[in-house]
């Protein structure tokens, strides 16, 4: 997920987790997974007895949230809301950590069984369970959802284009419906057929494109006027660019979950949308909201905060990846000399100064925590050997166009970039676009763009979430997220290699490790930073119930206050 929504080919993507509590009566189960017998009243005191509800959480937001749609929603600030609010089949654990990229039953009763050939996965809902406005909850509404994500074009429909059928359905959704997912309402039942087998389908059924919705939500967006909710909260009111309100959800029972879902401890969740970090500051300072949400601490205010405030204070480093693109079809950087230059070239340790130091470098495709990470040191600055290998490459004295968009925070990118490759031989200038047609202007082939600036952030903890960037099979004369054009046979035929296993088991991290190293050999990216964030909180708020979700990030629905 770039910093505008992205959707990708289905072979190409990945998501990540976090970590909470959860509160549920001990209960016999049936040969389903779901209670054998729960009475109302154990229900009442489950609930009752709940020491951590509190009324309200007060968060202030970021202006970034682009819908409240789960079939729409592709930012951190969208699907961080939605997250406890539509539940799909699956889920990741609410644990701080790796654990919280592990996949669990979220509405399904079992992770899915797979058959032999990985093509065909079958999945059974949980009985008795109900939307917030009381209605059941069946099994073709997870057909609905996919369906309706490709009537709305939305980005995650590419997610489901390896379902017997999807192909045909998208070029006329309208006629008929997908062949390859088969439903039946009396028992539950969700069998899929995949057209080839797909390692990273299970993390496709746990992103919120694949939440079931009702059957009679309107195939256009629903952001104002939310959907009926599955999860601990639904959404009662939103107002853009002023409020979100998010209310229990009284039609939700933790203990149909097993743990998997947080029953919530605040009863409701405001988030107030400010303009900017500084407000956003002053707000949790002086107690009117408890937690900066998606904005980090201005860095000319974060040694004073942590010097006086630390306790109040959280650092995590989310999967994300800030890079410089190097067009492999485009001169000069057909050359792998030019590009190796550019990776020596660079110094990462100044880039990390210009993001304010809340950063780590980096030469790796896949970022730290995933456990096929294994840290390169292949280029190391030397501007000397950058200079050797330009002259070596006989593009000396080209002129190059360095691409970026206009986020303030990361301009100075742009204007390093041109800077160095000046200082290495290149007569250099920037192209700055608007943030809203960047990713579309540098992914249409007719730019021809160079070099530029991106980033990703995970779509789900996967490596073929990141190496689906780099997929030549993935390449499109529009909407290309493959912005080096990197279509090298060897490296293709590895990743399409890789979709085939469903178990990340050492020896598979292994090969995502070596492959890592092997597109870097060819350089076509120039990675250097994965950025550090930070969570502040209120003075009220009790960080021994933090847990910060790897994909969704802070978990609303686990946190604790102090109730003096």
């Amino acid at each position: 997920m770039t910093a505008v929504a992205a959707g990708l080919p289905l072979l190409a993507l990945v998501l990540v987790a976090g970590c909470g509590n959860s509160k549920h009566a001990a209960t016999s189960l049936d040969r389903h997974g779901d209670p054998a017998r729960m009475t109302t009243s154990a229900a009442t005191t489950t609930t009752e007895a709940n020491p951590r509800e509190f009324p309200e959480f007060r968060i202030a937001m970021d202006e970034a949230t682009d819908y409240l749609d789960p079939g729409l929603a592709d930012t951190t600030e969208g699907w961080g809301v939605m997250w406890n609010v539509y539940l799909p089949l699956l889920g990741y654990r609410h644990v701080n950590g790796p654990a919280g990229a592990r996949l669990v039953p979220y509405l399904a009763t079992s992770l899915p069984r797979i058959s032999r050939d990985g093509r065909t996965y079958t999945l059974t809902l949980r009985s008795n369970l109900k939307y917030s406005n009381g209605a059941a909850v069946v099994a073709s509404d997870f057909k609905k959802a996919v369906e309706r994500d490709f009537k709305l074009d939305s980005p995650g429909a590419a997610f489901f284009r390896n379902i017997v059928g999807a192909h045909a359905f998208a070029r006329r959704p309208g006629k008929g419906g997908i062949p390859g997912i088969k439903v039946d309402d009396a028992t539950g039942s969700i069998v899929i057929h995949l057209v080839t087998p797909q390692a990273d389908f299970p993390n496709v059924l746990a992103s919120e494109f694949a939440a079931p919705v009702p059957a009679n939500a309107p195939d256009t967006d629903t952001s104002l006027h939310p959907l009926a909710a599955t999860g601990p909260y639904e959404i009662t009111s939103y107002q853009p660019k002023s409020q979100i309100v998010e209310q229990r959800n009284p039609n939700f029972h933790a203990w149909q979950f097993h743990g998997a879902v947080p029953a919530g401890n605040p009863d409701r969740v405001t988030w107030d949308v400010v303009p900017n970090a500084t407000v956003a500051l002053r707000r949790v300072l002086s107690g009117k909201d408890d937690w900066m949400s998606y904005y980090q601490v201005p860095s000319k205010r974060l040694h004073g905060i942590e010097q006086t405030r630390k306790w109040r204070l959280k650092f995590f480093t989310p999967p994300n990846l800030m890079y410089f693109f190097m067009n492999t079809k485009v001169p000069p950087f057909t050359s792998l000399e030019v590009r190796r230059a550019v990776n020596y070239a660079i110094s990462r340790r100044w880039l990390r100064r210009l993001a304010g130091g809340l950063a780590h470098t980096t030469e790796n495709i896949l970022p730290p925590g995933y456990p096929a990470f294994r840290a390169h040191s292949m280029y190391r600055h030397d501007l000397r050997r950058a200079r050797r290998l330009v002259r070596k490459s006989g593009y000396r004295g080209k002129h190059v166009i360095v691409w970026n968009h206009d986020v303030p925070g990361d301009l100075p990118y742009t204007e390093y970039l041109v800077s160095v490759l000046r200082s290495i031989g290149f007569h250099a200038t920037a192209k700055v676009v608007t943030a809203g047609s960047y990713w579309t202007t540098i992914g249409n082939e007719n730019t021809r763009a160079q070099i530029g600036f991106a980033d990703w952030v995970e779509d789900y903890p996967h490596p073929l979430d990141w190496f689906g960037l780099l997929d030549g099979r993935a390449i499109t004369p529009a909407h290309n997220s493959n912005y080096a054009n990197l279509d090298v046979g060897s490296v293709n035929r590895e990743i399409e290699a890789l979709t085939r296993p469903t178990k990340l088991t050492r020896k598979v991290d292994s090969s995502w490790a070596r492959l890592d190293r092997k597109v870097m050999r060819l350089a076509p990216w120039a990675p250097f930073l994965n950025q550090e964030e930070t969570d502040f909180f209120s003075a009220r708020v009790k960080l021994g119930c933090y847990v910060n979700n790897v994909l969704y990030e802070f978990d609303y629905a686990s946190i604790c206050v102090s109730k003096k």
